[in-house]
């Protein structure tokens, strides 16, 4: 099947079918060793690891942190590229440079060799979705030598595709919650304890502290590497406004004294995510990074689907687990307008804690369920049930998310529509957004509807 495989991809020239070949990759690899996944990235050279790696870990934010980051090394004057996942709209978000995606045409020329090379390599081995998108990144930034790169893990960290790479100069742990437990574990000190296995000899790992019994177990495998360890918690965080579009702050950080911020999200846990960015920042860069360049940089950058207004009344939110949950309905509390709630989520999450938790707020009126993410999409009866076991108000469902958006759209009026749950829900629905957006066919007041 491999080699079948192999001589189907060499026929790939469009961008759209190699994006829909790597999408069908699950379907006939397998998953391999760290050993397997890291004698193939040596014989392609290794490539990337010339170059200064800042490697990310965590359960919730570590994409937001990766963002940050990237603003403040190229608003300091630095090259950065960037690996990231999962994609909201388009595979190539995954791997951009200076914010900008991997072009087309590189991206399919990527793919051609990367694949070419495991022909050579080995009968036997062949990439999974992740590992062949990392190797892809990594020989874009061989070819293009930023002066950093950015990693973020898939999934965990000792055991994911990016922890073969031997040469960073610093690692980053953001919040740690209950998520992936078939593979990371039951407690949240397992899940911890995989997190921290990015951490190498001599590495400084500055990670979110949040309770001791976590923080115990990254401060153990720091000590057990020779890595020096740097907390960072939200008692940290001083002076905070929020008015809902921008939230002001300060931060008071050893040796550089307090830095105000103001990020342009009316979501909360941006603070700490740009304040886990920052004090990682100046750890790389020290005082060259100075008050005026991180809050500029702060206040020109935006993560999709976290807490994004796309349109008036319309805000994207990929909380897709009870954590995340929280705490965008801690962020939704400061919210004056009347809320629905557009929902989807995945068969592996724990949804009857993030139902709890919706309905437990009390903060929306109505709830629209239905379904993204294909084949593992949750049932759409069982999350309906959920629900309805929950909460007396209405709740609606809709097998379409096409559909479930128009109705969204149709009883929002002059409230807010919430789309949260799932990443694919709300990639799914940010495009329809930017469609509509560009068209000018939505108001906001529903009255085109």
């Amino acid at each position: 099947m491999i080699r079948q495989n192999h001589v189907m991809m060499e026929e790939l020239k469009d961008y759209r079918d190699v994006e829909e070949y790597i999408l069908d990759i699950p379907k006939f690899t397998k998953k391999h060793t760290q050993s397997e996944t890291d004698g193939f990235y040596s014989f392609l050279g290794r490539p990337g690891e010339r170059q200064k790696i800042i490697h990310v870990a965590g359960t919730n934010g570590k994409g937001s942190v990766c963002a940050y980051s990237e603003a403040m090394l190229m608003a300091a004057g630095h090259t950065c590229g960037l690996f990231t996942s999962p994609h909201l709209e388009c595979m190539r978000e995954r791997i951009r440079l200076q914010k900008t995606d991997i072009p087309e045409e590189a991206f399919v020329r990527i793919f051609s060799y990367v694949l070419r090379q495991t022909k050579q390599y080995s009968k036997n081995y062949f990439p999974t979705f992740f590992e062949l998108l990392f190797f892809m990144a990594m020989v874009y930034f061989e070819e293009t030598k930023p002066e950093y790169i950015i990693l973020e893990t898939g999934l965990g960290g000792r055991l994911d595709a990016t922890n073969i790479v031997k040469n960073k100069k610093l690692c980053i742990i953001t919040r740690i919650a209950m998520d992936h437990t078939a593979y990371l574990g039951e407690t949240l000190e397992e899940i911890a304890g995989e997190k921290a296995g990015i951490i190498l000899g001599g590495v400084p790992v500055v990670y979110y502290h949040e309770t001791e019994s976590i923080s115990r177990v990254i401060r153990e495998k720091a000590e057990e590497m020779g890595a020096e360890a740097v907390p960072i918690a939200e008692r940290d965080i001083l002076n905070l406004k929020n008015n809902q579009k921008y939230i002001d702050f300060s931060i008071f950080f050893e040796y550089y004294g307090y830095y105000n911020i103001k990020v342009p999200s009316c979501a909360l846990y941006q603070c700490m995510n740009v304040s886990m960015a920052l004090y990682a920042m100046l750890r790389m860069l020290g005082k060259q990074l100075t008050q005026e360049t991180a809050a500029e940089a702060v206040l020109r950058t935006s993560w999709p689907c976290r807490m994004e207004e796309i349109l008036p009344g319309f805000l994207l939110d990929g909380a897709h687990n009870p954590n995340g949950m929280q705490a965008l309905l801690q962020s939704l509390s400061y919210r004056q307008e009347r809320k629905i709630l557009l929902f989807a989520v995945v068969s592996d999450k724990d949804i009857a804690a993030m139902v709890h938790e919706i309905t437990a707020s009390g903060i929306f009126e109505q709830y629209i369920i239905t379904m993204a993410g294909g084949a593992r999409s949750a049932d759409l009866e069982y999350v309906e049930g959920l629900f309805k076991n929950d909460t007396e108000k209405d709740v609606k469902t809709f097998q379409d998310a096409g559909q479930a958006f128009e109705y969204g759209k149709k009883v929002r009026q002059d409230g807010l529509l919430v789309v949260a749950g799932s990443l694919y829900l709300t990639g799914l629905i940010r495009s329809l957004c930017k469609g509509e957006k560009d068209a000018h066919t939505i108001s906001t007041d529903g009255s085109d509807i």
